[in-house]
């Protein structure tokens, strides 16, 4: 087996299995990876992080992915997967996994694609090792917000009454556009985008220009805005939506660069 796999034990009798690769020679630095908002299973070898990074930026690092409670390589246990879907769990969690399997002296680059996207500059706030990040397909708004702003003329009163409901019931399991009400709700705020304000580390935001998951228009002008002070690269890629399917070879080149760039500036 190319990883090693840690059960991180959590609060409320949760769980998650966190998957980590070291660099063939010791180092002190890794990239960590916080996955969509999907319940597949990530391993955390080292072909996935060459796939993410490139080969040569690879060599540098441990690799570490922080699966989401509940997922487990053959199985999800669903009932578990859906109570941690929450914000302040999901950065909690996270936490706690950093905490877990990181020395404490040792640094991190942390990349998080779609809902990880959004939770990489809160949880960078919180944990001091982490050096740069980098946001793969992730936006700057509430997600309640960004669904409002993507509907159609057709969709918009169906969804400003579902988003009415939502909030009348912001505990309920019950599903709308894929999640349940409690998710939508702890999502409701601006938490990335105030997060960013408040970072001063070097960050990377790579974007399709086809994404129609995030509010693309608002993520672009808030990630211009917040340029201005702080050290933020934007990559857009014009024939690409939210999925990147056809993008993760350009994409893990803006990637490597950019991490090769922190390397320099550290050295």
């Amino acid at each position: 087996m190319s990883y090693q796999t840690k059960v991180v034990k959590l609060k409320n009798q949760r769980f998650l299995t966190a998957c980590f690769s070291m660099a063939l020679k010791k180092s002190h630095k890794w990239v960590v990876f916080l996955p969509e908002s999907g319940s597949d299973f990530r391993t955390g070898d080292r072909k996935e992080l060459v796939g993410l990074v490139g080969s040569h930026i690879a060599q540098k690092f441990n690799f570490l992915v922080i699966n989401k409670p509940g997922v487990e390589q053959k199985k999800v246990d669903k009932k578990m997967f859906e109570k941690s879907f929450r914000h302040e769990k999901r950065i909690e969690d996270t936490l706690q996994a950093l905490k877990a399997i990181i020395p404490a002296k040792d640094k991190i680059h942390l990349v998080g694609y779609s809902e990880g996207a959004y939770n990489t500059p809160v949880v960078a706030r919180r944990d001091k090792r982490i050096i740069s990040i980098s946001m793969i397909g992730g936006g700057t708004r509430g997600w309640m917000k960004e669904e409002l702003s993507n509907a159609s003329a057709k969709e918009k009163s169906s969804y400003e009454r579902a988003i009415k409901g939502i909030y009348k019931k912001s505990h309920s399991t019950k599903k709308w556009n894929g999640f349940s009400y409690a998710t939508w709700y702890s999502y409701r705020a601006d938490n990335t985008l105030r997060a960013l304000k408040g970072l001063e580390l070097p960050a990377l935001a790579i974007l399709g220009a086809r994404d129609k998951v995030i509010d693309l228009k608002a993520t672009i002008v808030d990630l211009v805005l917040v340029s201005e002070r702080k050290p933020i690269q934007v990559h857009i890629f014009g024939d690409c939506g939210h999925h990147f399917s056809k993008h993760w070879k350009p994409v893990s080149r803006v990637l490597g660069r950019f991490l090769s760039e922190q390397e320099k500036i550290k050295s």
